[in-house]
């Protein structure tokens, strides 16, 4: 993803819950993938059979974008329908960095303060 901040959303769905789960991403997700806060989307599948079993990445320019899409109703309704129907339902931001290798004789880590946060709102409630 050619963006600064990575959103990233793991979860495991519920055998019992596929159907709705189905359902709810043909009916639904387009809206939320496509919030106009949101630069890029990407979709992984773990196919070794461990959790997490799928993982949402939504690229985001700025930190305001990202903020704009998680308070939006949207996200929230998205977040609310997950709960429903998977487990270890987890948000984390990440904020794209980088070493040095420039003949130096450490590699210095260019990160800030906002390198990997996991986002309260997807907390287990």
């Amino acid at each position: 993803m050619d963006t600064a901040y990575t959103y990233e959303i793991e979860f495991d769905i519920l055998q019992s819950s596929q159907t709705a789960y189905e359902q709810w991403l043909s009916n639904n997700a387009i809206q939320w993938v496509s919030h106009q806060a949101v630069h890029s989307f990407a979709v992984e599948h773990n196919r070794n059979g461990l959790s997490p079993e799928l993982k949402f990445r939504f690229g985001f320019r700025s930190l305001d974008r990202w903020n704009a899409f998680t308070d939006s109703d949207i996200h929230a309704d998205a977040i609310s329908m997950l709960r429903e129907v998977s487990t270890d339902l987890s948000g984390t931001l990440w904020e794209q960095s980088g070493i040095r290798l420039d003949g130096g004789s450490t590699a210095q880590s260019q990160h800030s303060e906002v390198s990997r946060v996991s986002d309260p709102k997807l907390d287990d409630q």
